[in-house]
């Protein structure tokens, strides 16, 4: 065997003893947020929370920094700004109600926080998720003010105004005299 055929062979050999990356990374996923990050007022969110080493979470704590939280989509008495969710073997369920008043710009965003808890070390966090969710996005600034017809209007106006000053410009050289 040549000497390229014995290294790539070595490099093989190496590959397959070395921890495959990635492997034990703490993956999660937390679905149900609004797609655009950006909620609609009042509105209620049913977040689901995946983990993919379950026997590593002790507990998982969900906070909210702008509107409330709860176990039930019935925001009653169990309603509250953080919770301190058990373990769990299927993922966790949580509900989220958006603010139901109107904000000013860049006023209103909440920040959405879930801290999974580590089993093995009970003072140390598996995995932390913090996401800002912005509040409803303004829709009159991604439109003109000015109204269609004074959009007609000045077109109208700025046309008049270009053939009016191509027929002077053709009446003032029509009358030159020639020499």
């Amino acid at each position: 065997m040549g000497v390229f055929q014995k290294s790539l062979l070595a490099l093989v050999a190496i590959t397959l003893f070395l921890p495959l990356s990635n492997a034990e990374d703490n993956i999660y996923r937390v679905d149900g947020l609004p797609s655009d990050l950006h909620y609609s007022t009042g509105t209620v969110y049913e977040l689901q929370i995946t983990a993919n080493d379950y026997d590593s979470i002790a507990a998982v704590t969900v906070g909210v920094t702008n509107g409330t939280l709860s176990l039930t989509n019935d925001f009653g008495a169990d309603s509250a700004d953080r919770f301190n969710l058990s373990s769990s073997e299927d993922g966790w369920t949580i509900f989220w109600k958006a603010p139901t008043e109107s904000f000013s710009l860049g006023e209103g965003n909440a920040i959405l926080t879930v801290a999974f808890g580590d089993d093995s070390e009970p003072s140390e966090i598996w995995a932390l998720y913090e996401v800002v969710i912005r509040s409803p996005e303004i829709k009159s600034h991604s439109t003109s003010g000015v109204p269609d017809w004074a959009n007609v209007l000045a077109w109208v106006g700025v046309s008049v105004t270009v053939l009016c000053t191509v027929a002077g410009s053709y009446v003032l050289r029509r009358d030159k005299p020639k020499h």
